[in-house]
């Protein structure tokens, strides 16, 4: 089977919003697109392939394509293997997506390209992605592609060619570890020393704004539903005592009071009101968002006071400080990228 070389580039940020690729929920996983491609007649698309990080905003993927085209002779099979490169930076938004490869005939009448032909196959365009749970991301995209006939290059065409705009749904599914369990290198993970505030001292911490006493109070109660399920396990996807992933800690913290936060930590990480960057500004209850493993928020802990923060990571419900006191403090202290406040 002739290998497809397919080189997804997905811009990100100033360009388009990135979308992780091909899709990318949690890496590593599985990606699926199935569409129908104009070009003259109407082709089906079906695309699957395996994917995982590479480095630093870097997605890499293998897999299959497939096309099936009817002629007149009729439908014309072609499948080849794929290897995919991503750049992104979250699984949500509008991307940018452009492909080159190989494919080769195979099936079906002579006629209709079943004598194993090979042809290259280029493509450009865009799509948008959403992520309705953490392990799951769902796109739609449209390209312009183009099946060269000789072989010779997508720079000199040829009358042969087929072309036209094909349209995909994509899906990812997310089944390794979560970067939002990500922790400090080996070495640098010792707990620090401290004693939970009492209530009376969250309660102080809590209204140093001038809040309401009952916003104060509501603080207080977050904090301490966090600390209550202290050393439970790190478990992905988990929010509830049998196992915490980060987002599951804060939303289950906040949820035991009535107060329903997304499900996703870089959702989580823009709701309510952003605070400036500094110890000094933050009070208890409020969401630290971490940029560990790429751009964007990849983790997320809960504010306690004293300059120590709760969250799970691998280990479990911990605390972690964002002091430069040691390693372990300056490894957050130096991806510590956001703050809200959800309880003003």
């Amino acid at each position: 089977m002739t290998m497809i070389f397919h080189f997804r580039m997905r811009l990100c940020a100033a360009f388009l919003c990135a979308a992780a690729a091909p899709l990318a929920a949690q890496n590593p996983g599985v990606d699926l697109a199935y569409g129908p491609w104009w070009n003259g007649s109407v082709s089906s698309t079906i695309t699957a392939s395996y994917f995982n990080r590479l480095m630093g905003p870097f997605d890499y993927g293998l897999g299959l394509v497939h096309l099936r085209t009817p002629t007149d002779f009729g439908d014309r099979r072609q499948t080849g293997g794929e290897l995919s490169l991503a750049i992104a930076r979250d699984g949500v938004g509008p991307y940018a997506v452009a492909a080159a490869g190989l494919i080769m005939g195979h099936g079906g009448p002579d006629g209709a390209g079943g004598d194993g032909s090979v042809h290259a196959l280029w493509s450009a365009g865009a799509g948008f992605a959403v992520s309705p749970f953490k392990f799951l991301s769902l796109g739609l995209e449209a390209r312009y592609q183009v099946e060269d006939s000789q072989i010779h290059g997508f720079w000199r065409p040829h009358p042969d060619d087929l072309r036209g705009v094909v349209v995909q749904v994509r899906a990812a599914v997310g089944f390794g570890r979560s970067s939002q369990g990500s922790v400090p290198p080996t070495g640098s993970t010792a707990q620090p020393e401290f004693q939970p505030p009492s209530e009376s001292e969250i309660s102080r911490a809590a209204g140093d704004d001038g809040a309401a006493p009952e916003a104060a109070l509501l603080r207080t109660q977050v904090v301490e539903t966090a600390l209550d399920v202290m050393g439970s396990p790190y478990r992905w996807g988990g929010s509830d005592s049998n196992g915490f992933d980060c987002s599951g800690l804060i939303q289950y913290a906040y949820g035991e009071h009535g107060l329903i936060l997304p499900r996703v930590s870089r959702h989580q990480a823009r709701t309510g009101m952003a605070v400036e960057r500094g110890v000094a500004n933050l009070l208890p209850g409020d969401i630290l968002g971490f940029s560990v493993e790429r751009s964007g928020v990849t983790h997320v802990g809960l504010y306690v006071g004293d300059g120590m923060f709760i969250h799970s990571a691998s280990g479990g419900v911990k605390l972690s400080s964002l002091t430069e006191s040691d390693p372990d403090n300056r490894w957050w202290q130096q991806r510590w990228v956001a703050t809200r406040r959800i309880i003003n």
